[in-house]
């Protein structure tokens, strides 16, 4: 079980990027939802806040990294029923600070680039694009899937046995052709 991340301070809003990987600065604090403009736009409200541990430094090939782990409960509409679910987000992530395309391309599959030239980095930006991109795809009550599955076993829904799709077939306007296709030529 990870720990659970509780910050007082709100997260600062900028580091200095030369000191902040010289001196493998740590920043830790909250943000709330509402301040984060396109992680808002995907919730059903902006109440809650994100708490977020960042550390930069370099590595052992002289990287800028931005090693951070974040946690939030969001509320995001339901996929199947269209009502609130609040769902928790927890996400460890390590960045590589890029300053080119090419430079990102380079980097090993388990870095994912940051790119920025800046000699200020946002905190904040970084946190927000890392919880977008924890959201999972689809989110659903469990009793909206449970619903689902049960309407699946009860009346076969998306169950397709042979008569049916013989039925089909014959239903088809191209069942002609097939049957053409399938008879052997006479000469």
């Amino acid at each position: 079980m990870a720990e659970t991340l509780e910050f007082a301070s709100p997260l600062l809003s900028f580091v200095d990027a030369r000191k902040a990987f010289r001196h493998e600065q740590k920043v830790e604090g909250y943000l709330p939802l509402g301040s984060l403009k396109n992680m808002s736009a995907m919730l059903t409200d902006t109440d809650g806040l994100v708490h977020a541990a960042l550390t930069f430094r370099f590595d052992e090939d002289r990287r800028r990294r931005v090693d951070g782990q974040l946690q939030a409960t969001v509320n995001v509409q339901c996929q199947r029923c269209l009502e609130p679910v609040q769902i928790r987000l927890s996400e460890h992530f390590e960045l590589a600070v890029v300053s080119t395309e090419a430079m990102a391309r380079d980097l090993p599959a388990s870095l994912d680039p940051w790119l920025s030239d800046e000699e200020t980095l946002n905190p904040a930006a970084i946190v927000e694009e890392q919880l977008i991109l924890c959201m999972p795809i689809v989110s659903t009550h469990e009793q909206c899937n449970a619903a689902i599955v049960q309407d699946v076993l009860d009346k076969g829904i998306g169950i397709e046995h042979s008569d049916q799709i013989e039925e089909k077939q014959a239903s088809s306007p191209f069942s002609v052709l097939a049957a053409l296709k399938n008879k052997p030529d006479i000469h």
